[in-house]
């Protein structure tokens, strides 16, 4: 047993293998390339940068089958405070950052710059400077050199120059300012996006997102650039970062369709604060809420689903509830998108919610190292959001006491609040429809039941076809009665009393034995059929590509269109 002792204490003994621990650390899941641009963003901000930009170089490579270009560096430049030698040794080491301690700010365990870097290429260069261009310092890592056993991040030096190509594609204020930092990432192989516009303009979108408390306050403003020769940048390769705001309270933001881009698009629902202990510390979380402007929903065509305008397409990519760190978002939530039985219901992008806290509160969220996801938040969300029972039943099942969890009291006040708001929603969608029920007599779905009556009522004549029950529940029901049921029915699908009455009242009084509804049905089916009434109502699923095809054949038809049309 001695022996094996001593032979042990002679083996490496080190906690770290290099090469697999390397390997692991390249693994590091970002939910793509823009959320590990944006932890280089994070280290501008907090080094106070008030102007960052991104910039992408490409180079013509050699495809299968031609030529094409491709991302072969990208690099972040900023403006902030630059890092001493000490500083910037450190900040290349997984763990190695400065703000451990810090009460407040972005970042918390010092992995950021190494583990996006490293998730996104093999090799990061650094410069950095505090007193002027020529003081500029360089370091770098390098995942083949630590692989192969060289686990030493570089001393930083003095003698290696900012290269040409980011001299003369990087704003030259930038570069001229007093203290900043340039970030490169060379030996890209894991990017998703491999053009410089698509990563670009992806980034925008992502990054918008995450730090738009940061750009609509104009603390700091961010550019993205993309160019295969430096000297040789146009306009149009230059892209602002706009706030891309999934509450659409913000304005201006980043929605191209006027005016929407000039206004806000939603109207504030509710604002809560939540109080909780932390270490002793009284801490304050707040949940805002907001839902869509019965205006934004209008569409030139009274029928026309506004899901397919170009407001509607960007609200369908900021669906979820908002979760933000010291005014980084982390997470776009989507554990709270069931409702009506389809987790994409197209009706869930026109409400938003956004939780934020405070740094004190990470480990309560659950915040992880790469700021990609908060555990706890996410496990109530996925535990309440999408179970139908009262939330009290819920946490009873499973053991957890909701006065003494904060976080499941806020999970389950965001289920309530979200289905209170679906249900205004439906509203707005109701009346909508009824008044272009009521502007629009000579619909395609009302010509359409017209025409599928008739052509019943010709085949009965004929005596090619049996009346079924709907046929004769519709000829010997006293209107009246039918037009009560029928309103009934309408009122509890989320219709206003008047204009369920008024649509029942068509039905009956023209004797329409069809009615055609825009639904959320469970699975893929593209459609079903339910008799009430006298009258059978199809319900079309909005989740099924075939209703985008019908949509759109519908919103290009108009009082002017010949009946002889295809469409028709």
């Amino acid at each position: 047993m001695d022996e094996q002792l001593a032979h042990l204490s002679e083996k490496d003994r080190n906690l770290f293998m290099g090469s697999f621990t390397i390997r692991a650390l390249r693994d590091s899941r970002y939910h793509n390339t823009a959320y590990a641009v944006a932890e280089l963003i994070d280290n501008s901000s907090e080094a106070d940068a008030g102007h960052i930009q991104l910039l992408c170089y490409e180079r013509t490579v050699r495809g299968k089958h031609r030529r094409q270009m491709r991302i072969d560096e990208l690099a972040v430049i900023d403006d902030g405070k630059g890092m001493d030698a000490e500083t910037l040794l450190d900040a290349l080491k997984f763990g190695g950052g400065t703000q451990h301690n810090s009460p407040r700010g972005i970042g918390k365990y010092g992995m950021g710059l190494p583990t996006s870097s490293m998730s996104q290429c093999k090799r990061v260069d650094v410069w950095t400077w505090q007193n002027g261009p020529e003081s500029v310092l360089h370091s770098s890592i390098d995942a083949d050199e630590i692989e192969a056993g060289n686990h030493l991040v570089p001393v930083p030096d003095k003698d290696t120059p900012v290269p040409d190509v980011w001299k003369q594609a990087a704003d030259e204020k930038l570069l001229s300012h007093q203290k900043g930092t340039l970030v490169v990432w060379s030996k890209l192989d894991k990017i998703q996006w491999k053009r410089g516009k698509s990563l670009i303009e992806n980034t925008i979108k992502e990054v918008g997102r995450i730090h738009r408390h940061y750009i609509h306050n104009e603390i700091v403003k961010i550019e993205g650039v993309w160019f295969d020769h430096p000297a040789r940048i146009r306009s149009e390769q230059r892209k602002q970062f706009i706030a891309n705001d999934p509450l659409y309270l913000m304005a201006p933001n980043s929605i191209k369709e006027e005016p929407w881009n000039k206004c806000a698009m939603f109207k504030e629902w509710a604002n809560k604060d939540y109080s909780c202990m932390v270490d002793g510390k009284e801490e304050t979380i707040t949940v805002r809420y907001s839902i869509v402007k019965p205006e934004a929903l209008k569409t030139p065509i009274a029928t026309q689903n506004p899901g397919n305008t170009d407001r509607g397409r960007h609200a369908r990519h900021n669906i979820g509830v908002s979760v933000v760190r010291e005014d980084r978002e982390i997470v776009l939530e989507d554990a709270f998108l069931r409702e009506g039985g389809s987790a994409e219901n197209p009706q869930n992008r026109w409400w938003g919610c956004e939780v934020f806290f405070k740094r004190a509160c990470d480990e309560l969220f659950g915040l992880d190292h790469n700021k990609q996801m908060v555990a706890n938040f996410t496990q109530a969300a996925k535990t309440l959001a999408r179970d139908d029972r009262a939330t009290d039943v819920i946490l009873d099942e499973e053991g957890i006491e909701k006065d003494e969890d904060v976080i499941y009291k806020i999970v389950g006040d965001i289920r309530d609040q979200t289905r209170a708001m679906m249900m205004e929603i439906r509203k707005m969608f109701a009346e909508k429809r009824g008044k272009a029920s009521r502007e629009s007599p000579g619909s395609p779905d009302k010509k359409a039941a017209k025409t599928a009556t008739e052509a019943d009522r010709d085949a009965i004549a004929a005596g090619e076809e049996q009346p079924t029950p709907t046929d004769k529940e519709r000829d010997n029901k006293p209107p009246d009665e039918r037009i009560e049921g029928l309103t009934q029915q309408f009122v509890d699908s989320g219709s206003t009393y008047d204009d369920a009455q008024e649509l029942a009242r068509l039905l009956v009084n023209e004797g329409l034995g069809y009615q055609f509804n825009s639904a959320q049905l469970d699975g893929y089916q593209m459609f079903n059929v339910r008799s009430t009434q006298g009258v059978l109502h199809v319900n079309l699923n909005m989740d099924h590509p075939v209703y985008d095809l019908l949509k759109h054949i519908e919103d290009n038809i108009n009082g002017n269109t010949d009946e002889d049309h295809p469409a028709y």
